[in-house]
């Protein structure tokens, strides 16, 4: 059986932020919308999805919306409910016997969630997910059995000529959802257990959206040759010695370079900074200076950068707090955030045989 999803992402949210609706909110490295659009376009039986948008909105963030051949933007309604009948409408010549419908809003949902719903809705024709309540529950002075007393979610699964007709009969009447107008005609709903993980974000302090930390990890390697300068964290450091590379062969800042990338999905330094003549023999402080810039304008705190100098040869003993204490300066941050170390290779390989000098480097890194 096929199935097409429709998901809502049409409203303002104006309780969570009056500047940008929540579902363009950037959520663990993607845009709460993507969260959805992604899950649903990795299930085979779900051959369509109808993105339902505010186009001016949707516009603003064209470019970091999810695309997949699956997905088909509808313009929404005023209201939920008619943002969902356009959906409905849209595809009323197609062959979906089964529609689910979700809350792009609930980035939380599980795969498993919607695989249980399909299993299903094979043999119902209304299905939803509904969760416990912890909380006392009053209604008109008087406690309720909150064991009774269910908290509906999405995604709820239903058959497409059932509920595009409801839609029709009731296209003048309010509801909150489309479990809502099977229970109003007292229709049969079969009620699973939902997902307290999947919430719905509608205000701010619904999740840590301040602290989010994501992790980067870079590692370079380059070749070691007389004639050549050496650059570790950009500080000169006397050797016979020196690193071979386009700019000027710092394996410590190309490494946090590719971490502090890697951290927000942003690429990394060889696609950035690529080997043509525009950055031939370029510092690599230079490199480092510009990625700093870019997580400034995107709001992005370093909390911690970690590297290993791995080399036979210098001893970088009297260089390590000069190095911490460069790159916490060039990166905006306390020293103390910065952890510098060095390691050899116990003459193993060609670091051992002072042939070339690798840097690995670990960052976390948060949203202001």
């Amino acid at each position: 059986m096929n199935y097409c999803a429709i998901i809502l992402a049409a409203g303002k949210g104006h309780r969570f932020l009056k500047t940008i609706p929540k579902q363009y909110t950037v959520l663990d490295n993607e845009l709460i919308i993507n969260h959805s659009l992604k899950i649903f376009s990795e299930i085979n039986s779900i051959k369509k999805i109808i993105l339902v948008v505010n186009k001016p909105d949707f516009n603003k963030f064209r470019t970091q919306i999810f695309k997949n051949k699956k997905i088909e933007i509808v313009q929404g309604g005023k209201e939920r409910k008619n943002s969902v009948f356009h959906a409905l409408n849209k595809i009323k010549n197609s062959n979906y016997k089964k529609i689910i419908i979700h809350d792009a809003a609930r980035p939380f949902l599980k795969k498993e969630l919607i695989d249980k719903i399909i299993k299903l809705s094979k043999k119902h024709e209304a299905i939803i997910p509904c969760i416990s309540n912890t909380d006392t529950i009053v209604y008109k002075n008087k406690i309720l059995d909150r064991k009774k007393v269910l908290s509906i979610q999405t995604p709820q699964c239903f058959s497409y000529k059932k509920i595009f007709l409801l839609h029709k009969e009731f296209i003048n009447n309010k509801f909150s959802d489309e479990s809502s107008l099977f229970f109003f005609k007292n229709l049969k709903v079969k009620i699973i257990k939902g997902d307290h993980d999947n919430i719905k974000i509608t205000l701010k302090k619904d999740y840590n959206f301040d602290n989010q930390i994501s992790y980067g990890i870079g590692y370079d390697i380059h070749r070691l040759e007389k004639n050549y300068k050496l650059y570790l964290g950009g500080i000169k450091i006397p050797h016979p010695m020196g690193t071979v590379g386009h700019s000027d062969g710092d394996p410590v800042i190309h490494a946090l370079v590719d971490a502090l990338l890697g951290s927000k999905k942003l690429g990394d330094i060889g696609t950035l900074f690529p080997n043509n003549q525009k950055f031939k023999n370029k510092k690599s402080t230079f490199f480092l200076k510009k990625i700093i810039k870019l997580f400034k304008e995107k709001k992005y705190v370093i909390n911690n950068i970690d590297i290993n100098i791995i080399l036979q040869k210098p001893n970088l003993k009297n260089y390590k707090k000069i190095i911490s204490d460069n790159l916490a300066k060039i990166c905006n941050i306390a020293s103390k955030k910065v952890s510098v170390k060095a390691k050899t290779t116990d003459r193993l390989g060609n670091i051992g045989k002072n042939k070339s000098i690798a840097c690995e480097v670990i960052t976390t890194v948060s949203n202001v």
